[in-house]
């Protein structure tokens, strides 16, 4: 259909052309003479262009998201072999291809690694124990078979510290400047000189967990609030334009005296361990930073934004007369049925929530938005990937080569066609009952980050579960000043082990 309107539009305008020609070339300013209608003057036959009208180019290929393995490269027929979670695998929970385009994205990359490089890929699962606790005995014992530990990311940064992964820098075929190995969040995956985790683009983990809020439409309507599309457009999507709603849906249906699940309330989650920690990154003011030596270090002690964010986040989301975060229990914290009830304006979650079956069979329509940002003066918007998932390659390899052209490989296909069946297909179509979020669900994608607090200590500061601190009446200031000497010792044994590390490494 398209080949056809440009060829006539190629048409009129070439016999446009032509008129104009012989009207400018005639003798004396006489009328030529034209015969056979719209023809090129004198000739009596229409013109017929020798090939068809070129095809409109299609968007040039970044070259930054192909892989630049050799050509012909080929290692006969080898075993490449993962060790992942259980619940988490990257390759295996699909069938061969039947249609359904998550499901064949996830075929399409083992099938891809092997053909390219005839290799034999396969994944064992493990329990997440085991996964992390036994790298170092497996190495040890001089086991080769199993090659790649994915681990999750907490447990990655610890397990890299034990002297058996292989620096990346010494994988041959690993380009990490590129962007499926996430260039733009891998510099926070190096420690010192050294890297020994990346962030591929096969395990989906570490994308669909980007921390998002959600908004139940059908509350908004019967409660006459705005949707903030716009200020989500115009950059006016702050703190101040959330707290804006709070207290816009507060009711005591049931007439207890105190809000619970029966009730209706503006805010709640998907699960508020994580609330916190998302406010914290959404405003740039997370726990943890790099110091000059490419280290990390606590950047929370004596910053004041960050005890404001606390105390925001305690005062509209916590807060016992509109909340039923109430108690330490984490499973009453969770308000998704609230949610999906119509009786919770906003929630806090991620976006692979929306691949969940709460939110696929929900009846009402819900919107997606990013967090806020701090202030308008901030430069972006910023979502929290939380889990994150990364392959790291023991040293005990007997072939580094083969299996850093595999990950290469498959982090690289992976790009192109895996992760988007995620975002384009599933989050922005399938599972997407709200138009105007699409754009919203793109933002929150592509303002991902990773938090080092998440590798290193978690949320658990000195014993204590940051969570804990938003149900307590304890002061933000005063309860970081309490924990700070716990949470320094143990980021200083951190720091000696990847000092010890890079010792054993140089030698």
């Amino acid at each position: 259909m398209k080949r056809t309107k440009i060829l006539s539009l190629f048409l009129a305008l070439l016999m446009l052309a032509s008129a104009c020609l012989a009207a400018c070339s005639g003798d004396g300013g006489k009328d030529p003479v034209v015969t056979g209608g719209a023809d090129t003057a004198g000739t009596g036959t229409a013109p017929t262009p020798e090939t068809e009208p070129p095809v409109p180019e299609t968007e040039p290929v970044d070259p930054d998201t192909v892989h630049d393995l050799p050509e012909g490269l080929s290692f006969d027929g080898a075993s490449f072999k993962m060790a992942s979670y259980e619940n988490w695998s990257c390759l295996v929970n699909y069938e061969d291809a039947n249609g359904e385009a998550l499901n064949d994205a996830k075929y399409e990359v083992k099938r891809y690694a092997e053909e390219l490089l005839d290799v034999s890929v396969t994944e064992e699962l493990t329990l997440p124990a085991e996964a992390g606790g036994t790298a170092i005995d497996y190495a040890l014992a001089g086991e080769t078979e199993i090659q790649v530990f994915n681990l999750l990311d907490r447990e990655a940064f610890s397990a890299a510290t034990e002297n058996v992964f292989l620096p990346l820098g010494e994988a041959r075929y690993m380009d990490l400047s590129k962007k499926y190995w996430g260039s733009g969040i891998a510099e926070k995956l190096a420690f010192g000189e050294y890297q020994f985790l990346a962030l591929d683009s096969f395990q989906l983990n570490s994308f669909r967990n980007a921390g998002c809020l959600f908004m139940n439409l059908a509350v908004a309507e019967n409660y006459n609030l705005t949707v903030p599309y716009d200020r989500v457009k115009n950059g006016t999507w702050t703190f101040d334009a959330l707290a804006e709603y709070s207290g816009a849906v507060l009711n005591d249906v049931d007439g207890d005296g105190r809000m619970t699940k029966a009730d209706a309330v503006t805010f709640g989650s998907t699960d508020h361990r994580q609330t916190l920690l998302n406010f914290l990154s959404a405003a740039e003011v997370p726990f943890m930073g790099k110091d000059a030596d490419n280290l990390p270090c606590f950047t929370c002690f004596g910053n004041e934004k960050l005890v404001d964010v606390i105390a925001w986040v305690k005062a509209t989301f916590f807060d016992p007369s509109s909340s039923v975060a109430e108690t330490d229990n984490t499973e009453s914290m969770v308000t998704t049925d609230m949610f999906i009830h119509d009786r919770q304006l906003f929630m806090t979650g991620d976006l692979g929530d929306m691949l969940s079956d709460e939110l696929r069979n929900m009846d009402s329509t819900y919107a997606v938005f990013p967090f806020p940002k701090y202030d308008e003066a901030q430069e972006s918007y910023v979502s929290r990937a939380v889990d994150g998932i990364f392959p790291m390659i023991l040293g005990t390899v007997e072939d580094a080569d083969m299996v850093s052209a595999v990950l290469e490989a498959m982090s690289a296909h992976a790009y192109r066609e895996l992760l988007p069946a995620l975002v384009e297909t599933s989050l922005q179509f399938k599972y997407n009952n709200d138009p105007r979020s699409v754009e919203n669900i793109q933002i929150v994608f592509d303002t991902r980050t990773l938090e080092l607090s998440d590798m290193i200590v978690w949320d658990d500061f000195g014993d204590t579960p940051t969570w804990r601190l938003m149900y307590k009446d304890t002061a933000p200031a005063t309860w970081l000043a309490s924990v700070q000497g716990k949470v320094e010792g143990k980021l200083d044994k951190c720091i000696d082990d990847i000092g010890y590390l890079m010792k054993e490494i140089s030698k």
